[in-house]
C-alpha cells in the first residue's frame, strides 16, 4: 500500500539516518479515528495502529472518538567512542571533548485526550531492525524480532558472554563462618530435596508468592520429598512458576535450583532463622538467578518460556526501505512496573544476585553488574572499541532504582542507596521489615566491617541515625521496630524520601557529641560503635522500667543537650509545601532577650499532630557534622542535627529530624541542657 499524505510527509528514511530525538516534540499526530480510517490505505498507519491496538488496556475508560495518537522519536540509545578510534575503558567511558557520540532512535506513541494526558509514552514503539550480517557499529541498538515464545539459546549466550566479564560478576564462594550452612536445593533431574554439594554449581529463583496456596517444604513432608523422586507425584501441585523455573534449569543444563518454599522448612522457627541471616551468601552464590517479574502470584509462569505464555505483537515490514520491528518495554520501565521490583524480599534477592534472567511482561532481560541485555535489540557488546550508553530518555531515576548497585556504589554510598531502594517496597507482614533485608545487612556488615544495630551500621551510628524523609505521619510507625531506625517508619508517599545527609554532596565530617548505649535483653548496657571522649561518657545508671509491648533491645541509653524550643503554628514561608500529603515544614525558633522568636532550623511535620501538640516541642542535639558550602567548595560550614522527640512517662521517641543542620551560637543562647535520655 502507498503512505498517507503525512506518513509521506515524515519520511521514514530521514528520519533514522538523521536520528535527533524529538525532543518531545511530536514528529507525528492525528485523531486515533483518522488513524483507524488511515491503516485501511497506509502500510505505516496500519503499524501505528496495530501497536495502540496491542496497547488499548493502557487507555480503556477513554471515548475512542476523543483520543489523539502523537508519535515522538525516542532517544533510545548511543554509541560512544574516541575520536581517535582507540579502545575505550567500559568503566571511565568516554569524556564528552573526545567523544563521537551515534545515537540511535525509536518510535513511540503517546495517546492523550485535548486536555488530558491519559498514560504518557505506550511501552512498546517501533525500531528499525539490523541488517542480516551486520556487525559492530551497524548492529548493536538495532531492534530483532521477538517471537512468542523464549529462544533459550540466547540466553546461553548471554550467559556465555558474561563469563567473560570481571569479577564483579562472578559468584561468591562460601565463606568460612558459613561451611556449616546446609544449602538445601531442587535436584531437578532426581526431582527431589537434596543438600548441595560443597561448590556445586545452581540456580536460585526469585518470585511473588502471592496469595496463591503452594506446595511448601515442612516437617512432615522432609524425608518424602528429599526421597528420589519425592516431587514426581506432587508435580500438579507445584505452582507454575517455580514447575517452569524446574523446566528452565534443565534447559540452560543446570542440576540444581533453589526456591525458597521448597529449600527452607516452613515451619521450622530454627531453619527459618538460619536461612535468612545468610541469604546472602544463597543468592551471592548462586551461578544465575531467575527473576519472575510478572504477575502477582507463583501462579504466573515465566512469559515466553512456553507457547502461549506472553503477550506477542511481532512486527516485521519494510516502509520505504526501513525496515521496521516491535521496539519492546525498556528495562527500567518493564521491571519497575512488575508487582515483583514493589514487593520487600524481592529487594536483596536482587541486589544480592551476580546474574540476573529478569522475565516480563513481554521480553526477557540478561542483567548482571556490566550489563543489561533484552531480547528485542542488540545490546552486547562486540568491539572494545566502544561502549554503549542508554538514552536521555532510557535512563530515567527510575533506571538507577532498579539496577543492581553501580560498581561506583562502595561504604555508606551503597548502603544509604539501598537502604532508601528499600524501604518504599510493599510488605504483607510489616514484622518482616528487618528479616526481608537481613541478607543485605549481613553482606553490608562484611564490607563495612562493621555490626548493624536495628538498620543502623554502629561504625557510622551518629552518621547514620540522622536519616531523614520530608514526611511526618505517625500511622507510619512500625511499632515492632524502634522509633530512631528507619525499620521504625514506613515509607512516604512518594519514592525515594528517605535520604542519609552524609552520603550527599558537601559532607565533610560527623563529629560526635552523644555516646551511645543499647539496652540488651538482659537489662544490660552496651556501648554503640567506639567511645567518645571521657567528657561526654554516661554515668552509670539503672535499666529503663520495661514498657509494655516493647523489647529492651530497642532502647538507647544517652545523655545529650536538650532544650524545648518554640515551633509555629503556621507554616513556614519558602518552603516546599506537602500539604497535599498532609505535611507542612514549620519553624523552629529561638526566644532572644527581647522577646523576639529568632529562626533557627525547619522541621516537617503532619498537621494534625502539629496542632495537638504545645507551643514548645523538645529538641536534642545528635550530632555536630562540617559540610562544604553548597556554591563555593573552599567555604566550610558547620553545625549540629536536631531530633525533635516526644516524651511519654521515661521514655522518649523520635518524631522527626530537622530539615538542615543549625549553627551553633543560636543553639547555644536557646540555653540547652544535658539529659538522660532513653529512646525508644
Amino acid at each position: 500500500m502507498p503512505l498517507c499524505a503525512l506518513c509521506t510527509k515524515l519520511d521514514l528514511p530521514r528520519v533514522f539516518q538523521d536520528r535527533e530525538p524529538s525532543n518531545h516534540v511530536p514528529i507525528h499526530g492525528l485523531a486515533l479515528s483518522s488513524l483507524r480510517d488511515s491503516a485501511t490505505s497506509c502500510d505505516l498507519c496500519q503499524l501505528f495502529l496495530s501497536l495502540v491496538d496491542f496497547q488499548s488496556s493502557h487507555f480503556q475508560g477513554f471515548d475512542p472518538s476523543g483520543l489523539i495518537c502523537r508519535i515522538y522519536l525516542m532517544d533510545y540509545g548511543s554509541i560512544h567512542s574516541h575520536k581517535d578510534g582507540r579502545t575505550v575503558d567500559p568503566v571511565k567511558g568516554v569524556f564528552w571533548a573526545d567523544r563521537h557520540e551515534e545515537p540511535v532512535p525509536r518510535l513511540i506513541i503517546d495517546i492523550d485526550t485535548p486536555d488530558q494526558r491519559i498514560y504518557g509514552n505506550l511501552p512498546c514503539g517501533l525500531q528499525q531492525k539490523v541488517r542480516d550480517g551486520a556487525m559492530g557499529r551497524d548492529a548493536v541498538l538495532r531492534g530483532r524480532v521477538v517471537q512468542p515464545e523464549l529462544d533459550v539459546e540466547l540466553l546461553k549466550r548471554w550467559i556465555g558472554l558474561c563469563h567473560d566479564h570481571d569479577d564483579i560478576c562472578k559468584p561468591g564462594r562460601m565463606m568460612d563462618e558459613a561451611t556449616g550452612l546446609v544449602i538445601r536445593v531442587i535436584d531437578v533431574g532426581d526431582m527431589c530435596i537434596v543438600d548441595l554439594p560443597r561448590d556445586a554449581e545452581y540456580v536460585v529463583l526469585s518470585y511473588v508468592w502471592g496469595t496463591t496456596s503452594q506446595l511448601r517444604l515442612l516437617q512432615e513432608n522432609v524425608a518424602e520429598f528429599t526421597t528420589p523422586q519425592g516431587l514426581e507425584k506432587y508435580v500438579g501441585d507445584i505452582p507454575k512458576t517455580i514447575s517452569y523455573a524446574i523446566d528452565l534449569t534443565r534447559q540452560l543444563g543446570n542440576r540444581y535450583l533453589w526456591v525458597d518454599a521448597l529449600c527452607i522448612i516452613q515451619d521450622d522457627p530454627a531453619d527459618l532463622a538460619v536461612q535468612i541471616q545468610h541469604m546472602n551468601d544463597v543468592y551471592g552464590r548462586a551461578s544465575l538467578t531467575i527473576i519472575a517479574a510478572f504477575g502477582s502470584d507463583s501462579n504466573a509462569g515465566l512469559p515466553g518460556l512456553k507457547s502461549g505464555s506472553r503477550k506477542s505483537l511481532v512486527i516485521d515490514e519494510e516502509i520505504e526501505g526501513v525496515q521496521l520491528v516491535t521496539g519492546l518495554p525498556i528495562f527500567a520501565s518493564a521491571v519497575n512496573a512488575s508487582i515483583w521490583e514493589s514487593r520487600g524480599w524481592t529487594m536483596q534477592e536482587k541486589v544480592l544476585s551476580k546474574r540476573l534472567i529478569i522475565f516480563t511482561e513481554y521480553q526477557v532481560f540478561y542483567h548482571c553488574n556490566s550489563a543489561t541485555w533484552c531480547e528485542d535489540s542488540v545490546w552486547e557488546p562486540v568491539n572494545p572499541r566502544f561502549i554503549l550508553q542508554p538514552g536521555t530518555d532510557t535512563m530515567s531515576p527510575q533506571f538507577t532504582r532498579t539496577s543492581l548497585p553501580s560498581r561506583n556504589f562502595t561504604g555508606l554510598g551503597k548502603y544509604a542507596h539501598l537502604v532508601s531502594g528499600y524501604h518504599g517496597r510493599k510488605l504483607t507482614h510489616q514484622t518482616d521489615a528487618l528479616n526481608a533485608f537481613t541478607g543485605a545487612l549481613t553482606a553490608l556488615s562484611k564490607e563495612l566491617n562493621t555490626p548493624f544495630l536495628w538498620g543502623i551500621p554502629e561504625s557510622s551510628f551518629d552518621s547514620c541515625i540522622i536519616w531523614r524523609t520530608p514526611f511526618h505521619n505517625p500511622g507510619l510507625r512500625r511499632e515492632q521496630f524502634p522509633s530512631w531506625s528507619w525499620l521504625g517508619w514506613k515509607a512516604g508517599p512518594l519514592p525515594g524520601d528517605l535520604d542519609f545527609p552524609v552520603v550527599l554532596g558537601g559532607h565533610i565530617e560527623t563529629i560526635p557529641v552523644v555516646q551511645w548505649h543499647q539496652v540488651t535483653e538482659t537489662g544490660e548496657q552496651k556501648l554503640v560503635g567506639k567511645a567518645t571522649t571521657p567528657y561526654h561518657e554516661i554515668p552509670k545508671f539503672q535499666p529503663p522500667l520495661p514498657c509494655p509491648g516493647i523489647p529492651s533491645t530497642h532502647f538507647l541509653r544517652f545523655r545529650a543537650q536538650s532544650v524545648f524550643l518554640p515551633v509555629s503554628r503556621e507554616p513556614a514561608e519558602g518552603e516546599t509545601s506537602f500539604k497535599r500529603y498532609g505535611c507542612e515544614y514549620y519553624t523552629v525558633g529561638v526566644k532572644q532577650h527581647d522577646g523576639e522568636v529568632q529562626k533557627l532550623a525547619t522541621v516537617s511535620l503532619n498537621t494534625t499532630w502539629r496542632e495537638g501538640q504545645p507551643d514548645h516541642l523538645e529538641f536534642i542535639m545528635i550530632c555536630w557534622r562540617k559540610l562544604k558550602h553548597i556554591w563555593n567548595s573552599e567555604e566550610i560550614k558547620g553545625g549540629g542535627d536536631l531530633m525533635l522527640i516526644q516524651t511519654t512517662g521515661d521514655v522518649s521517641f523520635r518524631v522527626q529530624m530537622t530539615k538542615d543542620i543549625v549553627n551553633r551560637d543560636p543553639w547555644m543562647s536557646a540555653k540547652p541542657v544535658w539529659r538522660v535520655v532513653t529512646l525508644g
